[in-house]
């Protein structure tokens, strides 16, 4: 006998701000605190429920990540930027002053089911937001001269209130919001409406875990526009795959990408699984969630050398749809050349690549989030 499962009925929907609910983002050390007591939060507020902590945590995570989207325009000066535009149902999108009218860029894109603003939840309740949000990184990025847009791949639809929500975590009914009905589509979105066309000529991706799939997806379904202004792409805890990627693209990404893995021993994976070099994190803590903390002096590192030496040189005839692997072969050995001089910024990471391969190029198969 079929049982339909049971759908709960959303309660009416009421907004409590961080402060409402009793606590707030110190400003000197970023830590979420109890107002009356000054004490960190701590998951277990409640020792005898674990009900009560959970429904605490599950109450306080919204509020927290609206704070930080509130520092970040309060604070930072970010400009919010409504997707697809303020006249329908639309999320936000944080750009730095200037930074879309700039030469050089930063994008950062959190994981599946967070607020643009926040890597993770349960880092940013348990340790603030110098690790558990994209603050340090802007910081970071702007102190080096260049602008910062953070994306919000999980804002799918917009409640009755107006407010933008996520499938994930919002109960009841709402509005999809167009072109960002899903992660992917939502990075797809900002691409081709607000980058791919912009005065901006270097681009760096931060991608952290399930954001990496949307931005191959720019690689293999744009890729002459991408490698024209991407500069590379940094991936954090990445789940994308090189599945279906033309040797073209996965030549680029040898070139233009690299990959920061939790490690509790040092050790990483092969290069083989994602198509880039690959840096072990060592991550010691009790949370994976902590890595693009950890690892995020060598990430800005990188694209900031990225971003200045600009797109990958040449990139552009690896997917021209011919077979080039001569071409591809000899930039390979110029760049190899100019790596051992310490000149344009790329790594000493060239001999991945197979150069008796044949690099049968895949033609482009950009089908548009116009």
């Amino acid at each position: 006998m079929f049982i339909r499962p049971h759908k709960p009925t959303p309660e009416p929907h009421t907004r409590h701000s961080l402060h409402d609910l009793g606590y707030q983002i110190d400003p000197d050390d970023g830590q979420v605190r109890s107002i009356n007591t000054n004490e960190p939060f701590a998951f277990t507020e409640d020792p005898a429920s674990k009900k009560a902590n959970i429904e605490l945590y599950n109450t306080l995570i919204h509020p927290a990540s609206r704070a930080v989207q509130d520092i970040m325009t309060d604070t930072l000066h970010m400009e919010p930027i409504a997707v697809p535009d303020a006249g329908q149902p639309h999320c936000f999108i944080y750009a730095t002053p200037g930074a879309l009218s700039g030469d050089k860029l930063v994008v950062l894109v959190v994981g599946n089911g967070t607020f643009g603003s926040v890597w993770a939840w349960n880092v940013l309740l348990k340790q603030g937001i110098h690790h558990g949000s994209v603050i340090d990184y802007v910081q970071d990025c702007e102190q080096r001269g260049l602008g910062v847009l953070v994306l919000n791949p999980n804002m799918n639809i917009v409640a009755p209130d107006g407010v933008a929500e996520s499938y994930n975590s919002y109960v009841g009914r709402g509005t999809e919001i167009k072109g960002s009905e899903t992660a992917d589509e939502h990075v797809g979105y900002v691409w081709s409406h607000i980058l791919r066309d912009s005065p901006v000529r270097s681009i760096a991706f931060v991608a952290y875990n399930t954001s990496g799939s949307a931005v191959i997806d720019l690689l293999k379904y744009d890729y002459a526009r991408f490698v024209e202004k991407t500069a590379c792409v940094a991936f954090i805890d990445s789940t994308h795959s090189l599945f279906d990627l033309g040797s073209g693209s996965i030549a680029w990404l040898e070139l233009g990408a690299q990959h920061w893995e939790t490690s509790v021993n040092g050790n990483s994976t092969s290069v083989d699984r994602v198509g880039c070099p690959v840096v072990a994190v060592d991550n010691t803590t009790e949370t994976r969630e902590m890595t693009p903390s950890l690892c995020r002096n060598g990430v800005v590192e990188y694209v900031t050398e990225c971003v200045e030496r600009g797109p990958v040189p040449g990139a552009i005839e690896f997917g021209d749809g011919q077979n080039n692997a001569a071409n591809l072969v000899q930039l390979l050995d110029d760049l190899s050349e100019s790596d051992s001089e310490g000149a344009d910024g790329i790594p000493d990471r060239l001999s991945n690549v197979t150069m008796n391969q044949t690099f049968e190029v895949k033609e482009d198969g950009y089908i548009g989030w116009d």
